[in-house]
Parts: C-alpha cells; sequence; structure tokens
C-alpha cells in the first residue's frame, strides 16, 4: 500500500491499519446487542468491546498494564483469513503489543476467562 503523499506501507502495516477499517449473520445478546457478526463484519461493536473489556481488563498481552480504554480489539486469526468477529476470536491489545503481534505473526488461545499469547512456528 501507499500513503497519498506517496510513501510505501509494509504488508504488515497495511493488515495492522485493516484491523480498524470498516466492511452480515448475526447472534444478538438479551438486549438485542449484537455478540456474533461471523465473517462479513470486521469491525467489533460496542457491545463486544464491552465484553472484551469486562473479560481482560486491559492489554491482554503478558505483563502489560495498559487499560483497556486505550487497547484495540483485535482478531487473533485474522479476518482476512477467515477469523471471525466474535468473542472467541478476540482479545484487546495496546498499540504497542498489536504491532508486536502483526510484526511477529503471533497467535493465541482464548477462554472464557482470558488470552494467552504464542509464539506460531510456521512459514508464509
Amino acid at each position: 500500500g501507499t500513503t497519498l503523499t506517496g510513501d510505501v506501507l509494509s504488508p504488515s502495516v497495511v493488515r495492522r491499519m485493516a484491523c480498524d477499517a470498516g466492511i452480515i449473520p448475526m447472534v444478538l445478546g438479551r438486549d438485542g446487542a449484537p455478540l456474533d457478526v461471523g465473517y462479513r463484519e470486521r469491525l467489533f461493536t460496542y457491545s463486544q468491546r464491552l465484553a472484551l473489556i469486562a473479560r481482560d481488563r486491559g492489554c491482554s498481552f503478558t505483563g502489560c498494564t495498559v487499560p483497556a480504554t486505550w487497547c484495540d480489539a483485535h482478531h487473533v486469526l485474522p479476518w482476512h483469513r477467515g477469523g471471525r468477529t466474535d468473542l472467541t476470536n478476540a482479545a484487546l491489545l495496546c498499540p504497542k503489543h498489536h504491532t508486536h503481534v502483526h510484526e511477529h505473526d503471533l497467535t493465541a488461545t482464548v477462554t472464557a476467562t482470558g488470552v494467552t499469547w504464542h509464539t506460531t512456528w510456521h512459514t508464509r
């Protein structure tokens, strides 16, 4: 990708920027709020972010203390690789660790109580 001024962006930077880009089967919560928007909806909903804040309480990267309000909602299995926009595929990450996860192709195990990050050992 390139910027409006002609600067070239690496694929990892473009993928990271696309995490917050806008693009529908849907599972609704008791109050009608969307909780599982599947593959066609890229961005996490407000209700999903509230659920992530309750679960992760801040950046989910081990040892990080950045509060949830400063974090991005991240697809653990990237959306462009078929990752769903739901809580079982989501983690809060601060900007520093969001970049780190993308640059090092890290994956995670997500449970109802939290997220465990680990290195993937595959080639692209």
